[in-house]
């Protein structure tokens, strides 16, 4: 967490602005409630911000369908930009976002049920 971000969410001037992404928000939100729990426990702004960081990916979506995806995507680049991710994990997960990507598009399409074979006509 870069000290700029860290003052930047102390302040709730990243917190306060609602996004118009809801995994964004419930993100950040998760950020906040464990830099402040911690924070009330005593630790310092950089211990605090560390254990904030690890509850902002718990937060974040599972890689299940398209959208779940572009929420993934979108809470790993907003996560890099405030620091609550650090670069090198945040490509290693839009990395995993674009697996998750390709294995969805080549699942298997689903097939019609099998059923009892159609009989040929007789010549």
């Amino acid at each position: 967490m870069s000290l700029s971000a860290l003052g930047l969410l102390k302040s709730g001037s990243l917190i306060g602005t609602a996004p118009a992404n809801t995994a964004i928000a419930r993100c950040r939100e998760a950020w906040q409630l464990r830099f402040k729990a911690e924070e009330s426990n005593g630790k310092g702004d950089v211990l605090a911000a560390h254990y904030a960081d690890a509850s902002y990916c718990d937060a974040m979506p599972a890689l299940v369908d398209h959208d779940s995806i572009r929420d993934f995507i979108a809470c790993t680049a907003h996560g890099m930009l405030i620091g609550a991710i650090p670069c090198e994990n945040g490509t290693q997960f839009l990395y995993a976002a674009k697996v998750a990507l390709t294995t969805l598009r080549r699942e298997p399409q689903q097939t019609k049920p099998a059923g009892r074979p159609k009989c040929l006509p007789n010549n």
